[in-house]
């Protein structure tokens, strides 16, 4: 199993890399791979080749790889937790209750601004707006103190609904166009804006949130079994289970503020990874997390070249392919 492992991540590996330097040959501007190893070994080269591999393209490959596997870190730890094959942040609303809080701020340009950055005004938001959606999806599933898994899912259908609606709302009633493009960006995703500072304090914070999962892997596999037998084992699951949703809500919130709604990925990826590897969170979170990345840059590279000098928002592509594995999903477990 060791060496199957092994041998899995080290073809992931090679497949991430070469789907990394494929991507960053896509473009308007040709750019071959001569020219990228220049560019990146060489100082002295064309500025405009420059601006475009290293200030362009790069950042935005490298926040895809991060995204991808944050978001399906967060889909497999949410459906370890809630003991769900079809829990994901999306599905149970918390990128739509990020997406609202983004536009909110967005909308309404006030308060803070001028005291700390507006980017960073966005981002608290859109914690406290994913943070607000998981407590409603909480509360309506625990109603009368009967819940259940499929009463969390429609729960998160509910809320995700309710906060799609009310960011359209706000759309339908924001006078500033700039301000009405900026929400519609919210809920398609889009990588086409990412900046190198984005990419840093996000690898930054995903390092904390991976490390500390990668310590509760014990947790994890206990309590996806069931409440009762990890409760038999020494796990506090009702604490445990808090403080899982609320760090995978705040992971959640920061990827969603930078780059809207980009759903099913917490889905699809770790449904993928199970089917190929049956073993420990300990063991498959790599595989989980190459996985991701893999699926993410393949994705943004699919959004950018179906259309010729056109691209396609990258949550669009994602909802195409999640939506029919939340079905196949949904069939297998009657």
């Amino acid at each position: 199993m060791i060496q199957s492992r092994s041998g899995t991540i080290f073809i992931l590996v090679i497949i991430l890399f070469s789907s990394f330097l494929f991507t960053l040959k896509l473009g308007q501007v040709s750019v071959s791979y001569t020219d990228i190893w220049r560019t990146l070994t060489e100082p002295d080269q064309n500025e405009l080749l420059k601006d475009i591999i290293l200030h362009l393209r790069l950042p935005r490959i490298v926040f895809a790889v991060l995204i991808g596997a944050g978001l399906s870190l967060c889909g497999y730890v949410m459906q370890a937790t809630i003991q769900n094959p079809l829990a994901d942040p999306y599905i149970l609303g918390i990128s739509s209750g990020a997406s609202l809080g983004a536009a909110v701020a967005i909308s309404v340009r006030v308060s803070l601004k001028g005291i700390i950055a507006d980017e960073v005004w966005v981002s608290i938001l859109a914690f406290i707006g994913a943070l607000s959606a998981m407590v409603l999806v909480h509360l309506i599933s625990n109603f009368r103190n009967r819940t259940t898994t499929t009463r969390l899912i429609l729960s998160g259908v509910i809320i995700n609904s309710l906060c799609i609606a009310i960011t359209n709302l706000l759309i339908y009633f924001t006078k500033d166009l700039e301000g009405a493009r900026n929400i519609t960006f919210w809920t398609m995703g889009s990588l086409s804006d990412i900046h190198w500072s984005q990419v840093i304090v996000l690898a930054f914070i995903q390092i904390f949130v991976l490390l500390y999962f990668v310590t509760q892997s014990r947790s994890l596999n206990l309590i996806s079994l069931g409440d009762e037998p990890a409760g038999t084992l020494g796990v506090d699951v009702q604490q445990k289970r808090k403080v899982y949703l609320l760090i995978i809500t705040f992971l959640t919130g920061i990827i969603v503020s930078q780059c809207g709604i980009i759903g099913f990925v917490g889905l699809v990826v770790p449904h993928a990874v199970r089917v190929i590897c049956r073993t420990s969170n300990s063991g498959i979170l790599p595989v989980l997390l190459l996985s991701g990345s893999i699926f993410m840059v393949l994705v943004d590279a699919l959004s950018r070249s179906i259309i010729p000098n056109q691209e396609i928002p990258i949550g669009i592509i994602t909802s195409l392919i999640g939506a029919p594995v939340f079905l196949l999903i949904f069939i297998q477990r009657n």
